[in-house]
């Protein structure tokens, strides 16, 4: 399933997730989370976070449904892996309401002017920001997404010139 040792040298995981504890860990790897961070989502301890994904043991019925609930699935196709997908993490998910025209504005006077053509990226780890070449841009966002990482691009258009 799985290769490397350790949450950080570990791949995501391939193949089939036969068993709930390789549903579980593939979660949470998936999700680029440590036993520790899983525990304390679901407010347990890591060692027992790792005797379900060896399938020593298996939640309880209350850890069971905070898992499925965690993971956006259902206790069923948590336990049994008909129709399970591994979701998003919860914080990727989009959160806040509708911005205004005026919010718009004003995020809009935040952001740089760039010329036409122009991409400013962002890397948000380092907080970084340099103008870059678009084959320069892609290749930021392939390795970011491999990494798990976000990076911002912010690409100048005609509308955005002042004058």
């Amino acid at each position: 399933m799985t290769t490397g040792r350790g949450a950080y040298q570990a791949k995501k995981p391939t193949g089939p997730l036969a068993s709930l504890g390789q549903r579980i860990r593939a979660v949470r790897i998936t999700w680029g989370w440590t036993q520790g961070t899983l525990a304390k989502a679901l407010g347990s301890v890591q060692s027992l976070v790792s005797e379900w994904e060896q399938d020593v043991g298996r939640p309880s019925g209350a850890a069971l449904t905070a898992l499925a609930k965690l993971f956006h699935t259902t206790a069923s196709a948590l336990s049994t892996g008909k129709g399970f997908k591994i979701s998003d993490p919860p914080e990727a998910k989009p959160v806040g309401a509708q911005m205004s025209k005026r919010s718009i504005q004003e995020l809009k006077s935040l952001l740089p002017v760039l010329n036409e053509g122009e991409i400013l990226q962002v890397d948000t780890g380092s907080k970084d920001s340099e103008l870059v070449a678009l084959r320069d841009a892609l290749a930021a966002l392939r390795t970011a997404k491999k990494e798990g990482r976000p990076v911002w691009l912010v690409i100048g258009s005609a509308a955005g010139k002042k004058k």
